[in-house]
């Protein structure tokens, strides 16, 4: 039995998902009970939400719909809502097969990213899903399919028309797993400012400390919609935003924020996920970064090997040019951990501060010559030179901001005035000698502790790096909070043996 509802407007936000308020008796009427899906129906517009159920915020009759729905769907104030409990789904039915061990086919697929993608699907059953990329897993037919539905779950965007790019639409993209993720915030610059267009797209973070769009953030706003998008990329020839304010691939915003929960991610998930993002976007050429060694995502040689060779061959079934770049990880991307610690190395970079991280300078420009030379804009063997030009001049760093202001920014801050947290402690080495890795696990742990990501000038200034020698009583890391308990939950989190090696 279907349920015709007054719509009630509340000017307050839920965040991403969709939500209604109902009252009791009308829940009761209904037969449903607090979290479960209901369609929603007004005109032309239908859509899976989850009910809140109160006897106070709505009377019998009334439907309360958060500003998302309202804004976002044109739904004004009181006018009649359809509500009724969904018609079963097959997606359901292809899960339980999955489960079972079959092999799915590409319609199957394909309605259970739509499902996943219009919130049709509640997360325990989404859960149940991503379970079965552990076991039994997917074949090659079966990724294909799924990367196809999880990119077609949203809209696709087109790039190909911008600054005269002749198709060439460029993006970089981590599979993650190390601490420290200032290589995108400092490239996407650097590569815009020879000429190529980069729409680029990040995430917050799932297993890190901070995800790329956690430290973006911290500068710049990243949330922006279709319309905005294009504006910037017009104008700057590149963004750099969070793809979970798009509706892009929203099957695989739905599966991140079950992974988020778990703590937990797959290959060929991954694979997946990276793989449907760039087709959203309208990328043609990609260059994925492979980081790889004790303590990562990938610590055995075949798995790189695998992620590398599967990466090439599932994007060229797509029409787009893959080039992986392979390096070990035997410590954090830069010297800095946490959102506006990482900004500001990405900043020192891109300023030529003179206490600039050369690790993440060497990897960036590794990147960066990798992708001039392979799309033409550099010759081969003069990539590094033609990147270190434009850092040099300076125009990577205007690009920078460039592309900060179109996206709303109002004013350029150097990394000397991002303020990090007031409390800081330092840990002293127990012994000597080189150190020869950090942890990444180890420092996931000690800097969640801390408060990050939710905290921006929460994190790790590392003063000692891999390779570096150490005496017996130097700092070799300071910790950064902005409330005592922080702090010391942040100490308490640190196992010295397995975090450092030396």
């Amino acid at each position: 039995m279907a349920l015709y509802l007054k719509s009630k407007k509340f000017d307050l936000g839920a965040g991403k998902d969709l939500f209604v308020l109902m009252h009791t008796e009308d829940a009761d009427d209904l037969g449903i009970k607090e979290g479960e899906v209901l369609l929603l129906g007004f005109k032309d517009v239908e859509l899976y939400v989850k009910v809140i159920i109160t006897d106070s915020e709505v009377e019998v009759g009334e439907v309360g719909l958060y500003e998302e729905l309202t804004d976002e769907y044109h739904i004004p104030q009181g006018r009649k809502i359809l509500l009724d409990i969904p018609a079963s789904t097959k997606s359901l039915d292809a899960i339980r097969k999955k489960i079972s061990g079959q092999r799915l086919n590409e319609a199957e697929l394909l309605s259970i990213m739509e499902d996943i993608g219009s919130r049709r699907l509640k997360e325990t059953e989404v859960a149940f899903f991503v379970a079965t990329f552990f076991s039994p897993g997917f074949d090659d037919s079966e990724i294909a399919a799924m990367t196809k539905g999880m990119a077609e779950s949203g809209e696709i965007l087109d790039f190909k028309y911008i600054k005269d790019n002749k198709g060439l639409v460029v993006d970089k993209h981590s599979i993650g797993g190390t601490a420290g993720k200032g290589i995108t915030p400092t490239l996407v610059p650097i590569l815009a400012a020879a000429g190529l267009v980069v729409p680029n797209t990040s995430t917050r973070a799932i297993t890190s400390p901070a995800g790329t769009t956690d430290i973006l953030e911290s500068v710049m706003p990243v949330s922006l919609t279709k319309e905005q998008v294009y504006k910037v990329v017009e104008k700057t020839g590149a963004c750099m935003i969070w793809g979970g304010s798009l509706y892009l691939a929203p099957a695989d915003d739905e599966i991140i924020n079950v992974e988020r929960s778990l703590r937990i991610q797959e290959f060929q998930k991954v694979l997946v996920s990276i793989v449907a993002k760039k087709i959203a976007m309208g990328v043609t050429f990609v260059l994925i970064d492979l980081p790889y060694g004790k303590g990562t995502k990938l610590e055995r040689p075949d798995d790189l090997e695998f992620l590398s060779r599967e990466f090439e061959k599932l994007f060229h079934k797509f029409g787009i040019k893959c080039v992986t770049h392979k390096r070990v990880v035997n410590g954090p991307d830069g010297n800095g951990v946490g959102p506006l610690l990482e900004m500001q190395e990405c900043l020192k970079v891109l300023e030529r501060d003179e206490k600039r991280s050369e690790m993440l300078e060497d990897t960036v420009v590794e990147m960066a010559a990798k992708i001039f030379e392979n799309t033409g804009k550099a010759k081969k063997g003069m990539g590094k030179k033609f990147t270190l030009d434009l850092l040099d001049s300076g125009k990577a760093l205007k690009k920078f901001w460039d592309i900060a202001k179109a996206q709303g920014e109002k004013k350029e801050k150097k990394s000397s005035e991002l303020k990090v947290g007031s409390l800081k402690h330092e840990v002293k080495s127990s012994k000597s000698g080189v150190l020869k890795n950090i942890c990444t696990r180890e420092i996931v742990e000690v800097a969640r502790s801390l408060g990050t990501p939710k905290i921006k000038e929460a994190g790790i200034y590392f003063n000692k790096m891999v390779g570096d020698k150490v005496q017996k009583g130097d700092t070799l890391m300071t910790l950064y909070a902005t409330t005592k308990d922080r702090m010391e939950d942040g100490i308490n989190a640190i196992d010295f043996d397995k975090l450092f090696e030396i």
